[in-house]
């Protein structure tokens, strides 16, 4: 018999990745994240892991204010990688676009769930491919929009202002009355299964135009690795229930309704799903936010302050919780990680 068990599966995005359209916004038509409702501490905590299918809400929002469906095209020249900081820099600091390249599919794995970043060579042609089955809808269009440009002017990071694509392919309908195709400067196929950006083999075979400049090299801590090696794939139940709960306490304490609705079932079929793995909902959701108060007494944040960043009513609500998760009060846990951290 099949079973009637629905299956979690769903993708994350890191809020770094979104930081290049976030100031092209800004810049351009001045919004900024919290008119879309976006919690600031999501925007300020990089490593967030955010859904993908609240970012895809967010993009088809922006296309109904904007009244443009072509409107990542008006950000285009923020969306770098350049512009994500230190990762970012990382992805470009490289004395080839061939190694950047290779930086760039395998790092943004850390980066962005359930998709693939990758080369296919078809005789002179490479296609630089994003594939993301994830995306759908209107918002289909603006993502493969996004990372087409972010392709794009990695190229011309490397190869000059005036080199041009051999073609490229948007996973979504025809847009912009041509202003998608002057910003790449060749033809584009439409409503392709896949976004893809051709580029001719000969540029990674030698090399490119632009003069290399060493950048300083990037420095982060192993909790900072691991926070970004840290990314759940949406077969791993497990992670995906842990970070989804994670997400939810941006926006108050973690409740069921919230998490079923970006797993797209009510709320009977997660609780059923949940019990299958011999979980429950209420248990997830102090262990993720035990997790969470560690990281924070980590940062030596006040015990008041951690309980109310995690959406308790009151410190003593927090605190009952914390102690049957370790068997500790927080202030104990807290003087006892802080005097092993500076032993």
């Amino acid at each position: 018999m099949k079973s009637t068990t629905p299956k979690l599966d769903i993708s994350f995005i890191r809020s770094i990745f979104m930081k290049p359209v976030s100031a092209g916004l800004k810049k351009r038509y001045g919004i900024v994240p919290e008119e879309l409702s976006i919690p600031a501490k999501i925007v300020s905590e990089p490593m967030c892991l955010v859904p993908f299918i609240d970012v895809q809400g967010w993009m088809e929002v922006l296309e109904d204010r904007i009244g443009d469906p072509a409107y990542m095209v008006e950000i285009a020249e923020y969306l770098k990688f350049d512009n994500m900081g230190y990762f970012g820099d990382w992805f470009l600091s490289s004395p080839d676009l061939a190694l950047a390249f290779r930086r760039i599919n395998y790092g943004t794995s850390c980066l962005q769930s359930g998709v693939s970043f990758h080369g296919e060579q078809s005789g002179k042609i490479i296609k630089w491919t994003y594939e993301n089955h994830f995306s759908q809808g209107r918002g289909r269009l603006h993502d493969s929009l996004r990372v087409a440009a972010m392709f794009y002017n990695t190229l011309k990071h490397f190869m000059g202002d005036d080199y041009n694509p051999k073609h490229v392919e948007i996973s979504g309908p025809r847009c912009g009355d041509g202003q998608v195709e002057a910003f790449f400067g060749c033809d584009v196929q439409w409503n392709a299964p896949m976004t893809k950006v051709w580029l001719d083999i000969s540029i990674l075979e030698h090399g490119s135009a632009k003069p290399f400049i060493p950048r300083r090299p990037m420095l982060v801590s192993n909790f900072q690795l691991d926070e970004f090696l840290n990314m759940p794939q949406p077969h791993d139940t497990a992670k995906i229930m842990y970070e989804m709960v994670n997400y939810a306490r941006y926006y108050g304490f973690p409740n069921i309704d919230f998490v079923a609705e970006r797993f797209q079932v009510s709320r009977q079929q997660l609780q059923r799903r949940l019990h299958a793995l011999g979980w429950n909902f209420t248990n997830i959701t102090n262990y993720v936010l035990c997790n969470q108060a560690i990281k924070y007494m980590l940062d030596d944040m006040e015990i008041k302050d951690i309980a109310r960043e995690l959406g308790y009513n009151n410190v003593q609500s927090f605190s009952k919780a914390f102690q049957r998760q370790r068997g500790l009060t927080p202030t104990q846990y807290k003087d006892r990680l802080l005097e092993r951290s500076q032993s």
